[in-house]
Formats: structure tokens, sequence, C-alpha cells
């Protein structure tokens, strides 16, 4: 394949953009998680920081690169097959479909999951990688490529085009609902994102309406956006809740995690605080070293038996090419809350000799690669770095903030809770156990916490027959403000204090 060089793009992107890394989990950018090697035939440019910790001496020498790291200018190329590709999954169902369909879709920055319904009874349902994925894979450097409105009209292409094949698949619909963060939903309907991108924040639209997004589409229902990073997204997870068969009793705390952490402490039916923090995508998966989304075949938590750390799989029905193994983000929580436990892992995040005669056997797998811990997991050539140790420390520490922070400013202690309640890539397959041992929760709460699942989708599939409920989400920006904490003059004094496994007030 020959390819012209693209102003501005660096090869990963160039390469995306003209069908490569289709469905892989790609950083994006941050060069951790080695997804996007390539290997130049001559000339390769001078080895980055990342790629000299990521990639051993041999392959530096032979050429090998990461392309996300270097500008695409001109040269010769081998593309490898993907170590790592997400599969889609989607459940199948009669193809003699009913009339009346309506398609709700939660649109997230890693991921795109999506539910075909009549009358709010869900008849098929998929999730898959956003396909948008190989542009950035956070918030930040998603809406640095949607800066340029005809970059901007390639991400909305991206999604719509995905959209329309699944109407396509599936039957003609008469009503979709697209829930998401204010980023992602922005990109969409490719509105100006200049307000989200730079502080002082603003929204570029509040949603709450329809809007035309394209020709070959019904327009789609958006829920309303809270504040700048508090989205449709959380506005539907609320609806899930209160629209559920069990209910929900304020005082609650509702935390929506993925890429960008969204949090709503609830405190009557007319009061809400709202508040966000950038957490990356190690939750999701994305930009670990073995990192993978959840879904089949996919690792989502490890025990510590006699021979060592036994990993558990996510089900797959279906057998296909098998592919190098991957961690979720929940994975990757067991295995630190297992380490934790048994002293290979200290609190504030080094590898140590371990406190059991079974840690200590784990603990001599650990080596040093390219000058960085890593330990061995004796799994498939599975390991885990300490950078990978620190993404997760990051996470757990800006999910501690903004908990702690919503609950002083209203002057309550976690256990004047009714529930926690987790959605996002958390709200699946997390042990709240996990959460305790790796401080992300204090324990006394532990028995009011619970995984939600994907309440975005949840909701999305409510507002797509229900009026009451969206008269209900029309009414939650006038209920609700906002607590800033990344701009406050405290938060990186604070943020540091909780880099360490362990809960801070």
């Amino acid at each position: 394949m020959e390819l012209a060089p693209t102003a501005g793009l660096n090869i990963a992107q160039s390469l995306f953009l003209n069908g490569a890394f289709q469905g892989v989990p790609l950083c994006s950018g941050m060069g951790r998680c080695g997804l996007c090697k390539i290997r130049f035939e001559a000339s390769p440019p001078e080895p980055r920081r990342e790629e000299l910790q990521k990639l051993t001496v041999a392959e530096i020498e032979s050429g090998w690169r990461l392309s996300c790291l270097h500008q695409a200018t001109g040269g010769t190329i081998f593309l490898p097959q993907p170590e790592r590709v997400v599969p889609r999954v989607t459940n199948k169902f009669s193809n003699n479909l009913p009339e009346g369909l309506a398609l709700a879709v939660d649109l997230g920055t890693t991921g795109l999951h999506w539910a075909f319904t009549l009358c709010g009874t869900p008849l098929k349902s998929g999730q898959e990688l956003n396909p948008q994925i190989g542009l950035g894979s956070e918030v930040m450097s998603r809406l640095a490529f949607a800066a340029k409105p005809e970059q901007r009209k390639i991400l909305s292409e991206l999604v719509t085009s995905r959209i329309k094949t699944l109407i396509a698949e599936t039957g003609q619909i008469k009503e979709l609902v697209i829930s998401g963060n204010p980023s992602m939903t922005s990109i969409l309907a490719q509105d100006d994102v200049r307000g989200l991108s730079s502080a002082p924040y603003s929204l570029p639209d509040g949603g709450g309406k329809k809007v035309n997004l394209d020709e070959d589409l019904p327009e789609a229902y958006i829920p309303p956006h809270l504040a700048p990073f508090v989205g449709a997204d959380i506005t539907s997870g609320i609806v899930a809740l209160n629209f559920s068969k069990t209910g929900i009793q304020p005082p609650y705390l509702f935390a929506d995690l993925g890429t960008n952490g969204e949090f709503v402490l609830c405190l009557s039916e007319d009061e809400y605080i709202v508040s966000s923090v950038p957490m990356g995508p190690a939750l999701e998966g994305v930009g670990m070293s073995n990192g993978r989304t959840a879904g089949p075949g996919a690792i989502s938590a490890f025990t510590l038996t006699p021979l060592g750390l036994s990993p558990s799989v996510i089900k797959t029905e279906e057998s296909g090419q098998k592919q190098k193994p991957g961690i979720t983000g929940t994975g990757y929580l067991s295995l630190c809350a297992i380490l934790l436990k048994s002293g290979v892992l200290t609190s504030e995040g080094l590898f140590s000799s371990g406190s059991t005669p079974f840690a200590a056997k784990l603990a001599n797998r650990l080596t040093e690669i390219n000058g960085t811990p890593v330990l061995d997991l004796g799994h498939e050539g599975l390991t885990l770095p300490a950078s990978d140790v620190e993404e997760i420390l990051k996470v757990k520490a800006a999910f501690n903030l903004a908990m702690s922070a919503l609950l002083s400013e209203a002057g309550l202690a976690p256990s004047d809770l009714n529930e926690l309640v987790l959605g996002g890539a958390m709200g699946q397959h997390v042990n709240i156990n996990d959460l305790v041992a790796t401080g992300f929760i204090p324990a006394g709460i532990a028995v009011i916490t619970r995984a939600a699942g994907n309440t975005s989708l949840e909701g999305a599939k409510i507002l797509t027959h229900n009026q009451e409920a969206r008269d209900f989400a029309a009414s939650l920006p006038g209920r609700s403000r906002v607590l800033e904490l990344a701009g406050s003059d405290d938060f990186g004094r604070k943020y540091l204090e909780r880099m360490i496994f362990k809960y801070v007030y």
C-alpha cells in the first residue's frame, strides 16, 4: 500500500485513517500500549524515550518504532498484524423483526454500546471499540484532533457510518437516542469544541434536544448535559437509577468511571452536586501494557493459588483466531488487590518480596526490562510493569479525590450514604472487595456499594420511549450545581496525597 504523508498527523493516525488498527485498543500517542509497532525498512528516526522503555535493544536496532510517536513523513515501513484486537460482541435474535424499533447508543470515549429496543425492551445489543479510538484514546487528545472542522467531520462520520451500518443490518428505526459525555456528543454533532478544550470550560451545547447528524439517520435525541465534563451519559445514568424497579433513595453517590470520571452526589430529589476528574483509559483496558477492553477472551480477574496466579477469562461463545490475551481494567484491579494483600506490592505501589510462601514464590518472578521493574504473571507471556501499577494508582487517586471532595462539600461522611453506585467501565465486572483493597473506597461502605453496569445505555433505552423520563432528564440541569476540582488551588496536593493504595478521607 502506498500512502501520501498527511501534514499534522503521526504515522499511526495516517495508518488508522487508511484502514489499519481496526478494533485495536490503541493508547493513541502515549507510547504505552506498544500496539502500533512498525519497522522502518531504512533510515529509522531516532528512538524516543518511550520507545527505549517499551522496545528491546534488538528491536530498536532493527528499525522498530512506535508509529504514534513519529510524524507521517516519507519512508517505507513494515506493518505487522496487530497483536490484540477487540472483537465486536453482538447477541442474535430472529430475522422476523417487529416494526417500531428504537436504537439506544452509549457513545463512550473508548467503547460503543448499543441496543435495539421495542418499547424499551432490548431485542438485540452489542458492544465494540469506539471507531474513533485511533485518533485519541482519551478526551483531551480526541478534542485536540477535533479542533479542525475537517477533522471533526472525520470523527463524526466514523460514528455515524457505524450507526448506519447497524441499522441497515437490523431494520429501520423510529427513534434514536445517543448518550455520551459532552466531548463525544459535541464532536458527533460537529459542534465547535474549543470551549471544552481549554479553561474556562464551557458547553458547546446543553443537549436535551434532537439533532440532525446525517441525512440518512433519524434525528437523534441527546439527553441534557449537567456540566462541561458531566454529560448526557450521567443524565441517562440518573434516569436509569430513578426509573428502575427498585429505585434509589438519597443521599447517594453515583460514579461513572470511564476515561473521564463523572460523579453525582444526590442529596435530595431537588439537589445534586456534580463533578468530574480526568482518569485516563486504564480502567477500560486501554494504554496498559497488556490491556484489553471487557469482552470475550479478556482476563477480568485473578486468584492466587499454590501454582501461582490463575486468571478468570470472560467466556466466549464463538471460536475464532486465537490472539494474544489481555487484561481488562477490573482485571488489573484484581491483580493489584492480590499483590497488595500478599505483600508483593506495597501501598506506595512498589514491588516487594511477599509476606507468605506463595507470595514469595510469585515475587521471585520479578525481573527488569529496559530498566523498568516487571512482574512475570506466569500466563502466556503476560507481565505487570511498574508503569502499569502507576497508571492504576493515578486512577485511584482521581477517584478518591472526587469522592472525598464531594462528601466534604456536603458535610457528609461515607457512612451517611445510602448507596454508592458504580457505572461505566468499572460497573460491569468489578469486585467490590478489590476496590476496598486498593483504596478506592473505605471498607465501611463496601456493603452499600454496588456495580450497576452500563447505566448510560440503560437510561438511553428508557429515554427511547418514556416521555416522563425525558421530562425528568430535562429538569436535572436546574437541580444541579458543579463542584470544580481540577481548577482548585490545592488539587495537585490533594491528588498526590491520594497516590497510595489506601483510601484518604
